[in-house]
């Protein structure tokens, strides 16, 4: 009898699934699972046209069999990997993107930070694309006049100064790029009294030194006929890096400026990675213990995550209120954010390998009068974790620091990691009905900066002066209109990636790379679609809206395809509530002398289609708002906590006192779900009973069971680590969990992968 009644019962239970997990929360893949994934057979790349400045190129011997390659895991080793060409097509090493993006190199004359002064020698640095503040360097001592091996050696990081030898070789290219001698004909070491380019000629070095590749590597031989005969392919057959002509992100085809590159910012400094304030006691001491055990990234920190999220739903929901998505759009959100690592070089002071994004906790303060304002909480290094091409952008912002207009400014080619603390509120404070209905005059707009007419307001530029979410790799996002009120890729300032830095040299997205280039590297890629029923979450945006990626038209199936997307670029449908989505359009960019059509590949467009009326400190990132008074309750500042006492009976989830009891016995959704090896499962006792978990599998046999004889009114939580009542591990599959109490079953599904 209780077989049949279980069965029934998992029959409504299946229903009620396909409607929950119809909303596919998932986040994009990382850079650094990017790299582990098999990269996509193409054909074979062509030579590059001409050898000139900036060009990105794989090196291969003559019958494209091998390449010069950087060396696996972080190594600063040079060598030659195995290529295979098949029916056409070509296969780097495994096949992976890590064998594809560790044999492009990019070539900069020696003089391309100097231009404005200085011109073009014929002679280059080739500096690895995982690594742009390093170069290839001869393997020996400061001063030796030769060398038989080659190594990666960095050129110009934070870090330089700790390194034993700062030298870099110069190379002249003999012939066409299709038959070329690469000769290491000079080498340069670091002097710091040297201005603009702090190095200089070694007089010892010997210019007789060719590079030689073979299936046992790469050296140093002295006689040219010896050196081998390289192709130097355009990686833009295999990957695209580069702007191509009248590319979307430079519709007017501006020409690549040649301002000397801007000096570092002086307030702050950049820092060691290791000395960043959210590494440090600056953060921890300044974060009340209330959430230590959110911080992290570890399976504790994600079941606290989880249980602190429920005590935000049933805090709003006793004063009617909710939030604007399941709590599992924000752990997925979460859980994105903290998987990213340093997977490049490509930042003045990044570390290879180390975390982007340091904590991700939520917060549910109160304000003086007695409102919930939960926030999900971002420490991140705003830093993106693959190579974004700085060097490549054609007219990069000015710094500002020149009279005269842009052709006496310094221009920002450089980046570095900085610190802020990024607050998305999870309330549903509701939509707006026009897009004047969200006051900024207290924060300032695009529109009102500009002295734009109220009557002219609109939703490209009634919006953030700076940032406005973030995105999932943990960088910020600006509007895709700049503060000219156009469009930043018509003016040709950010990488093929989507993003730039300003003044300050902290990186934010203008606009959708994926959408650009579709070359597998951005923010989020084709290959995260596969098996999905929806584009991926990749961001939030500061009115508390969820961002998620474009609609494919290769997924045409996906749920909302076919729903157009209002003037903000959002939508609902279905079991999604109104969403933004990445999206572009056809559209006209007016120059001095011309118009031009191009595609906008948008991001997020600017203006709020969420109610940002009653958020506190809508715009603030500083670490800073630890210290302010209106705000540092928010973020969840040292001797700030406010909880609710309205309800009696201690709870005890993860570690923390939680004062709720439910109206009525309540089961959660078990997390992380699907899992391995173990989950949490959280229920709640509106009344003192007995009360068991059991667990069940897909045929109804009883697995296992927790027996509680007399838990107070609360909620609980208990820990399965998938074995059965004998203690043996069980088998991968799916399986459903129960309260049962006198009066009360209640029944929910999990998934176990092994």
């Amino acid at each position: 009898m209780f077989l049949r009644k279980l069965t029934s019962s998992l029959v409504a239970l299946f229903l009620s699934f396909s409607s929950l997990f119809s909303r596919d929360f998932y986040g994009p893949k990382t850079f650094i699972d990017i790299l582990k994934s098999n990269f996509p057979l193409k054909s074979k790349p062509e030579p590059i046209s001409s050898i000139q400045n900036l060009e990105h190129v794989i090196f291969f011997d003559q019958s494209m069999s091998n390449y010069i390659s950087i060396g696996d895991n972080n190594s600063l080793k040079i060598e030659s990997a195995q290529a295979t060409i098949a029916n056409g097509s070509i296969k780097l090493g495994s096949g992976t993107y890590s064998d594809v993006m560790r044999g492009i190199f990019q070539i900069l004359d020696r003089n391309t930070s100097v231009l404005s002064t200085e011109q073009l020698t014929g002679e280059y640095v080739i500096h690895p694309e995982l690594m742009s503040y390093y170069a290839i360097d001869a393997d020996a001592a400061t001063g030796a006049s030769s060398a038989s091996t080659i190594l990666v050696r960095d050129k110009s990081s934070y870090y330089l100064s700790s390194k034993n030898i700062k030298s870099h070789l110069v190379f002249k290219f003999s012939g066409t790029s299709a038959a070329v001698k690469i000769q290491a004909m000079s080498r340069y070491d670091y002097n710091s009294t040297v201005e603009n380019y702090p190095y200089e000629k070694n007089a010892s070095w010997s210019s007789s030194q060719y590079l030689k590749m073979d299936t046992n590597g790469v050296t140093l031989v002295s006689n040219s006929s010896e050196a081998t005969s390289f192709i130097m392919a355009d990686a833009n057959d295999l990957i695209q890096i580069s702007f191509t002509d009248k590319s979307d992100f430079n519709p007017h085809s501006t020409s690549w400026q040649t301002n000397s590159f801007a000096d570092w910012p002086a307030k702050p400094a950049p820092w060691a990675y290791l000395d960043s304030q959210l590494k440090s006691s600056t953060f921890y001491d300044a974060v009340d213990e209330y959430y230590d055990a959110q911080l992290g990234d570890s399976e504790s920190s994600h079941i606290a995550a989880d249980s602190a999220l429920q005590k935000i739903i049933s805090t709003l929901s006793r004063k009617n209120e909710s939030l604007r998505y399941s709590k599992n759009a924000y752990l997925t959100f979460r859980k994105s954010l903290l998987s990213n690592r340093f997977g490049a070089v490509d930042m003045y002071n990044s570390v290879m390998g180390e975390k982007t994004v340091e904590n991700v906790y939520f917060t549910n303060a109160a304000d003086d009068n007695g409102s919930f304002h939960p926030f999900m909480v971002i420490a991140t290094h705003n830093a993106h974790s693959g190579p974004q091409h700085l060097i490549n952008v054609p007219r990069p912002p000015g710094d500002g620091q020149s009279a005269g207009g842009y052709e006496n400014q310094k221009i920002t080619r450089n980046a570095v990691i900085e610190a802020k603390l990024v607050k998305i509120p999870l309330k549903d404070y509701g939509l707006i009905n026009k897009v004047t209905d969200n006051d900024l005059s207290p924060y300032g707009s695009l529109a009102i900066d500009a002295n734009v007419p109220e009557a002219e307001w609109n939703v490209d530029n009634h919006t953030s002066l700076a940032s406005l979410g973030i995105a999932a790799d943990g960088v910020v996002i600006y509007p895709v209109t700049n503060n000219t009120l156009v469009y930043s890729i018509t003016a040709g300032e950010v990488t093929t990636t989507g993003s730039h830095v300003g003044r300050g040299m902290g990186f934010h997205y203008h606009a959708d790379g994926h959408s650009l280039t579709g070359n597998g590297i951005n923010l989020y890629n084709l290959d995260d679609y596969n098996g999905s029923s929806h584009p991926p979450l990749i961001g939030f945006i500061f009115d508390g809206v969820a961002l998620y990626g474009k609609h494919e038209s290769g997924y045409s199936n996906h749920e909302g395809y076919s729903n157009n997307l209002d003037e903000y670029g959002g939508h609902s449908h279905g079991d999604y509530s109104y969403h933004y989505h990445a999206f572009q359009k056809d559209t006209t960019s007016k120059g001095k002398n011309s118009s031009v059509d191009y595609t906008a590949h948008i991001l997020f467009r600017a203006a709020f289609k969420g109610d940002i009326n009653q958020v506190p400190g809508l715009f603030d990132l500083n670490s800073s708002q630890f210290k302010n008074n209106d705000l540092k309750r928010y973020v969840g500042a040292k001797g700030t906590v406010v909880e609710d006492t309205s309800s009696s009976g201690p709870l005890s989830i993860a570690g923390q006192i939680f004062n709720l009891v439910p109206h009525e016995h309540t089961l959660q959704d078990n997390y992380p779900n699907p899992f391995n090896p173990s989950t949490s499962i959280t229920f709640g006792l509106s009344e003192n009973t007995p009360s068991k978990i059991v667990i069940y599998n897909l045929i109804g046999q009883k697995v296992k069971s927790f027996n509680f004889q007399n838990l107070n009114a609360g909620y609980h939580t208990v820990s399965w680590n998938a074995t059965n009542i004998t203690g043996d591990p069980v088998s991968a599959g799916v399986y459903f969990y129960q309260l049962q109490t006198k009066s009360q079953i209640k029944t929910k599904k999990m998934i176990l992968l092994k």
